[in-house]
């Protein structure tokens, strides 16, 4: 590239050093030529009235005069000269110096009629323009001169910054200037190599930011950008000078900790950092508050860990502090390990139920007090898998919501249940779960509508359960979809209410079917008054607002009193019935 501007450079160098002398040359040339044809002209126009006037005229031979032309004005350095019809000279006037080399001149013919009596002709010096060309010649040398330094200097130097601008960016994050993925790897990569040279032990710390979508969705990526800014000052206040410091995308961070004393130093960082990040933040006059969780996997010179490994183990670890709670750091440990591969194992296998149809629904019965009476169901996923037995919803359906496969998963359950509920008698309903993750997925309101209408099942038989997770991030796309739901005609109840953060204010939000208030109440009834007091509270709420109450995992006669004293009208547990087959459920309310 340099080569090319080189030459680029030169070419355009010698273009001016020689067009500008050769362009001044012909002008000047082309200017003195075309005043001396003129006066040639002149002149042959003058001889010929002389000789007109004096036909002796061309007796003159060998008339040499030397004289000014012009009378009055200054002599001009032009030499005139007449030739007759045989070409001898008969008058030449011009300066008594003579003309100087090099010679122009110009010739005309003088005319009697028609008749050429003779040849009048003009010259002139040309050193005067040739002196000026080598002037010009000499400014044009300078000058491309100086266009060959600028052009070879300046493009490469801009070359040279933009091909720097362009390493950089290739290795840096542009929004906080700190190493990227690709720089944290080769520097990783070092680490390690000269961590095995010296015997020394090295730490990869894996961070993350905790609540930091929560600044994206209220306040906007604008303030989310500053949000990193700020983050990632933090953390370079925290490391020191030979500490590696990188973004790897979003809001995850990552640190490798060389030559220090593990695993103490890489925990006192892990403090540190924690403490940093959750100081409040001002950003546009708002103050944002966010955590940082923290996992940490350690490369021992005992044993041999390639830098893929390493981050791999950081981030298990990872892991392992969100599943905790968040804002909390964790060391890799070999059991994460197997927990993953469990894990792996566990999402490819219900991928493989989902597609053959071996996940079940069982329903559990809903029955209205004080009569008994079975008025619905609440549909539950169950999941026999090869080699494991049943496994329980909260082990596989956490997998679903991390993996995607919930919605697939919600999809069917809701076909399925509308299938099933479509053979009962019309006056049981069917309650189907809707995780905060599905719901936050696309596709759910078609899927319900779907599955209505290829059931046949009446919208107002279903009823769909949603936890206050769902209501957590309070915006109007939520409350939307809540809204096209009802409107669809199925019914939404509030599940597991009272254990979230702050129930009654969902409850001005949007006007619920039913409450069903959480089984940690009822188990205590009887043994604690303030589990009568909260229940009575939840039924007197929901009389108020005209919409009913379930109590949930009613286990025996005690607490079904207890709940019919208070006047709650709904309820289910093992003391009406367990979740069962869909066959059994339809015997049950079939007799």
């Amino acid at each position: 590239m340099a080569r090319v501007v080189t030459l680029l450079a030169a070419a355009a160098a010698l273009t001016t050093a020689l067009a500008l002398p050769a362009a001044y040359l012909f002008a000047a040339y082309g200017r003195l030529d075309g005043r001396l044809e003129t006066s040639a002209t002149l002149h042959a126009a003058e001889v010929a009235e002389m000789a007109r006037a004096n036909p002796a005229f061309w007796e003159f031979e060998d008339l040499h005069v030397t004289a000014p032309s012009h009378n009055g004005r200054a002599a001009v350095p032009e030499r005139r000269s007449v030739f007759g019809a045989n070409g001898k000279l008969v008058m030449e006037a011009g300066p008594e110096q003579g003309l100087a080399w090099p010679v122009l001149s110009a010739s005309a013919p003088v005319r009697e009629g028609e008749r050429i009596i003779g040849q009048a002709e003009a010259a002139r010096s040309f050193r005067e323009e040739l002196i000026a060309t080598g002037l010009v010649s000499t400014s044009s040398v300078l000058l491309g001169g100086l266009i060959f330094l600028t052009l070879r200097t300046v493009p490469l130097r801009m070359l040279r910054r933009a091909l720097e601008r362009t390493a950089y960016l290739a290795a840096h994050d542009m929004l906080t200037g700190l190493p990227n993925r690709a720089i944290f790897g080769d520097r990783l990569t070092q680490a390690l190599a000269l961590a095995r040279r010296n015997g020394h032990t090295v730490a990869v710390l894996c961070l993350d930011l905790d609540r930091f979508k929560e600044v994206n969705d209220t306040l906007g990526h604008a303030a989310g950008d500053k949000l990193l800014r700020e983050v990632s000052a933090r953390l370079s206040a925290c490391l020191r000078e030979s500490d590696t410091l990188a973004r790897l995308g979003g809001d995850e961070f990552a640190v490798i900790q060389p030559q220090a004393a593990q695993p103490t130093d890489a925990e006192s960082l892990a403090r540190r950092i924690i403490a940093a990040i959750e100081r409040p933040v001002g950003i546009d006059g708002h103050e944002v508050t966010v955590g940082v969780s923290v996992g940490i996997a350690l490369a021992h010179p005992t044993r041999e860990a390639d830098p893929q490994r390493l981050m791999i183990e950081a981030d298990l670890a990872l892991y392992q502090v969100k599943e905790r709670g968040r804002g909390d750091f964790c060391f890799f440990s070999p059991e994460m390990n197997a927990r993953l591969m469990e894990r792996r194992a566990m999402e490819a296998d219900l991928r493989l139920a989902l597609a053959e149809g071996h996940l079940r629904l069982h329903y559990q019965p809903q029955v209205a007090l004080p009569s008994g009476r079975v008025i619905g169901a609440e549909a539950l996923l169950r999941w026999t898998r090869p080699g494991h037995g049943n496994v329980p919803p909260d082990r596989f359906i956490g997998v679903a919501e991390e993996t995607g496969l919930i919605a697939p998963i919600g999809a069917w359950a809701l076909h399925e249940a509308c299938r099933e509920a479509a053979g009962w008698p019309e006056h049981l309903g069917v309650a189907v779960n809707v995780s905060a993750v599905q719901f936050r997925l696309p596709g759910l309101y078609e899927a319900v509508a779907s599955a209505l209408k290829a059931s046949g099942l009446q919208p107002s038989r279903l009823e769909l359960e949603i936890t206050e997770g769902v209501l957590l991030n309070d915006t109007d796309d939520t409350l939307a979809m809540l809204n096209r739901l009802h409107a669809l005609g199925v019914k939404i109840a509030m599940d597991d209410f009272g254990t979230g953060y702050s129930s009654l204010g969902y409850l001005q939000k949007f006007t619920f079917d039913k409450i069903k208030i959480d089984r940690s109440f009822i188990q205590n009834l009887g043994n604690d008054a303030n589990s009568a007091a909260i229940v009575r509270a939840v039924v007197g709420i929901t009389r108020s607002l005209g919409v009913r109450a379930n109590a949930e995992g009613v286990e025996n006669a005690g607490q079904a009193d207890m709940l019919v004293a208070e006047g709650c009208g709904e309820v289910q547990g093992y003391h009406y019935g367990r979740p069962m087959p869909p066959g059994d459920f339809a015997r049950l309310v079939a007799g």
